[in-house]
């Protein structure tokens, strides 16, 4: 198991998105997802702290992390910071086990801006966020220092997977089902209108520690059809049933 996607989110140093595909090239990471980049990427700083690795790599550009993550299984973010009870923060060495565990071969590593790190819209959407263990003194690591200590980390502490653990969803398939619950939960009143996000980011979490593969986000969207069917036809209490 390697990484096999770089997300990079509103970059804005040109040297810096160099460096970061010099790193991603030395690494093997043959894709780097380049989400609303402040740098472009013909700027020719770029090519210099590249120092050739372009034709190593093959780069896109999105306009938000969905896109840009639509294939990945699992993605797992840099974070600053304790995190939240929702969403704990991991080392990088807990981070390689989880993704080991799920057995996911299209793991994607994101990282945020230079200045701003990830915003919390973009860190929910993450199945895991990890923060690189620093002194406390002096812990603000450089862009690029991050991907390779990141990128190092799993390309010692990673050994090919025997585990039986079936594939983890696409990306794009656990957002089409947390778009569903969205629906579904705030038509029958379970969300809180003021702040429907409250509750989504704790399913969420639940899904990213399970893992949770297409058949089973299949089934909670059949379980979303039958309610969203139930609350259309409230007194037909037998002719909706298995209205999957």
């Amino acid at each position: 198991m390697k990484i096999n996607r770089l997300i990079l989110i509103e970059t804005s140093s040109p040297g810096n998105l160099g460096a970061a595909l010099r790193v991603a090239a030395n690494f093997g990471v043959t894709n780097v997802a380049l989400v609303r980049p402040k740098a472009t990427i013909e700027d020719p700083i770029v090519d210099q702290w590249a120092c050739g690795a372009r034709q190593y790599v093959d780069i896109e550009v999105f306009d938000d992390l969905d896109a840009a993550a639509a294939d990945s299984k699992t993605l797992v973010a840099t974070a600053s910071g304790r995190g939240r009870p929702d969403q704990p923060i991991v080392s990088p060495s807990e981070a390689i086990d989880t993704v080991l565990q799920r057995g996911s071969e299209d793991a994607a590593l994101v990282f945020g801006s230079e200045t701003r790190g990830m915003n919390r819209d973009d860190l929910d959407r993450c199945d895991l966020a990890v923060r690189i263990p620093t002194d406390p003194a002096f812990p603000v690591l450089n862009l690029t220092q991050s991907i390779a200590i990141l990128l190092s980390h799993f390309a010692i502490e990673s050994s090919p997977s025997e585990t039986n653990q079936p594939e983890p969803a696409p990306h794009h398939t656990v957002e089409a089902l947390m778009a569903h619950l969205h629906t579904t939960l705030a038509e029958i009143g379970y969300l809180d209108p003021d702040n429907p996000d409250r509750i989504l980011r704790k399913i969420r979490r639940v899904f990213g520690r399970a893992g949770i593969t297409e058949n089973e986000a299949a089934i909670f969207r059949g379980i979303c059809r039958q309610v969203d069917w139930a609350r259309r036809n409230p007194r037909d209490t037998d002719g909706g049933r298995f209205n999957r």
